[in-house]
C-alpha cells in the first residue's frame, strides 16, 4: 500500500471517529470538519488507485523473489495470520464491553467499545482478505555468453506482453536493463533486477433485486448498488435537515449512514473478490562487451592497432528468472494455472528468440543471426 493509501485511510478513520463521538456527544466539534476528513481521505485513496505512470517508465520494481515463491509464504502472510488473531479478540471484546455499556446505560461508551469492536471486524476482513498463499512458482535460468548477444529489454517485453495477451492489467513493471546497481568492481558489469505483477480482476455485475422483472433498464437499476447508495445519501441528507424536521431525524439519519456505507462496502468485496495475480522476477548479471571482427588481410598484417571491420555491442547475461501465479479462494484455479503454464513456456521461447551471434557480410556489414541459447535449465 502506498503512503498516499495510508494516510488517506487514515484521515477517513480520524474522520469517521471524529462524527461518531461527535454525535452521541463523546467530544465537541463541528460535523463540518469529519466531513472534510472523509472527503480528503477519499481522494487521497481514489488518487492512489489510479495510475498516473506510463509503462516501462518504472526503474524499480520493489518486489523480491522471496514474495512469488511458495516456500517463503510464511514470511508474507504470517503478519496476516497475527492481525487475524488480534482482530477477532478486539472484536469479541468490544461487543461484550458494548453489551455490557448498554445495560449500564452508558450509551457514550457504548459507542465507543461499538467502534473498538467494528475496528477488530475490520482487520479481520482485511487479514481474510489479502492471505493468499503462492498458488505455483517456477524459475528458470537463462545463460547467455560472449560473443553471443542477449536482447534483455526484448525479452522482458516479450514476457510482460504475453501476460497482456492473457488478459492481465501490468500493476507494477520494472525492465531488467533499468532496474539494479553497476558493479563496484568493473564498469562491465551490471548487477540487474527487473520484472512485473500482472493482475486479471473480472468485476461482476451488482445482484439484482427484481430479476423477473421485465422491464430491463429497472431490472438493471434495482440493485444492491443502488440501495447502498440511496441509503447514504439519505442518511447524509437525513443527519443534516432531520432535527429541523422530527426531534429524532439525527438518531434516524446514523444509522441510515451507517447502513448505506456497509451495503455499498459489501456489493464492493463480493464484485471484486475474485481475482488473479501473475509476477516475473528477473535477476542476474550482465555483461556489457564489445565484438570486434577482422579481415583476413589486417589479421595477417604486420602493423598492430588496425581498425576493425565489424565492431558491435555484446552482451552475455546470467539471468535467473521466476514466476509465481496467486488468486483469491473463489477464482478459477485452473484458469490461473493454464496462465501459469503459458507465461512459463513463453519464458523459454522468449530466450530463445532473443539470443543473436554477430557475423560479417562480405560487403563489411553488421548481421544479426538468430542463435540457440548456450545453456537453459
Amino acid at each position: 500500500m502506498s503512503r498516499i493509501a495510508k494516510g488517506g485511510k487514515g484521515l477517513i478513520g480520524l474522520g469517521a471517529a471524529i462524527l461518531a463521538a461527535g454525535y452521541v456527544g463523546a467530544v465537541p466539534g463541528s460535523p463540518d470538519a469529519a466531513f472534510g476528513l472523509l472527503v480528503v481521505g477519499v481522494l487521497l485513496v481514489a488518487v492512489s488507485r489510479v495510475d498516473l505512470s506510463f509503462v516501462g517508465v518504472q526503474t524499480q520494481l520493489g518486489m523480491d523473489r522471496q514474495d512469488i515463491v511458495a516456500s517463503t509464504d510464511w514470511s508474507r502472510i504470517g503478519k496476516y495470520t497475527f492481525r487475524k488473531s488480534f482482530g477477532g479478540a478486539i472484536a469479541a471484546s468490544g461487543l461484550l464491553l458494548f453489551v455490557l455499556s448498554l445495560g449500564l446505560q452508558e450509551f457514550t461508551l457504548a459507542a465507543t467499545w461499538a467502534a473498538v469492536a467494528l475496528a477488530g471486524l475490520v482487520l479481520v476482513a482485511v487479514s481474510w482478505r489479502y492471505a493468499h498463499e503462492i498458488a505455483a512458482d517456477h524459475t528458470h535460468t537463462v545463460s547467455v555468453r560472449v560473443p553471443d548477444m542477449f536482447s534483455i529489454h526484448s525479452f522482458h517485453v516479450a514476457l510482460r506482453q504475453r501476460a497482456e495477451d492473457l488478459g492481465y492489467r501490468i500493476i507494477a513493471d520494472g525492465s531488467p536493463t533499468k532496474s539494479g546497481s553497476a558493479s563496484a568492481v568493473d564498469d562491465e558489469i551490471f548487477h540487474s533486477k527487473g520484472g512485473f505483477k500482472a493482475r486479471k480482476r473480472p468485476i461482476g455485475e451488482s445482484r439484482r433485486l427484481l430479476p423477473g422483472v421485465d422491464d430491463p433498464y429497472a431490472e438493471r437499476l434495482l440493485t444492491v448498488t443502488t440501495v447502498g447508495v440511496f441509503a447514504t445519501f439519505l442518511g447524509v441528507m437525513t443527519l443534516s435537515v432531520g432535527g429541523e424536521l422530527t426531534a429524532n431525524g439525527e438518531l434516524l439519519g446514523l444509522p441510515l449512514l451507517l447502513i448505506g456505507i456497509v451495503v455499498v462496502g459489501y456489493d464492493y468485496v463480493t464484485r471484486t473478490r475474485e481475482w488473479g495475480e501473475l509476477y516475473c522476477i528477473e535477476e542476474g548479471t550482465v555483461y556489457a562487451s564489445r565484438i570486434n571482427k577482422y579481415e583476413d588481410r589486417v589479421l595477417n598484417a604486420v602493423e598492430r592497432g588496425a581498425e576493425p571491420t565489424i565492431s558491435s555491442p555484446a552482451t552475455g547475461a546470467t539471468l535467473s528468472v521466476t514466476v509465481g501465479a496467486k488468486c483469491t479462494s473463489l477464482y478459477d484455479e485452473d484458469e490461473l494455472e493454464s496462465d501459469f503454464d503459458e507465461l512459463v513456456g513463453t519464458v523459454e521461447s522468449a530466450a530463445e528468440n532473443h539470443q543473436f551471434s554477430v557475423v560479417g557480410a562480405g560487403d563489411g556489414s553488421t548481421v544479426l543471426t538468430h542463435t540457440e541459447p548456450a545453456t537453459s535449465n
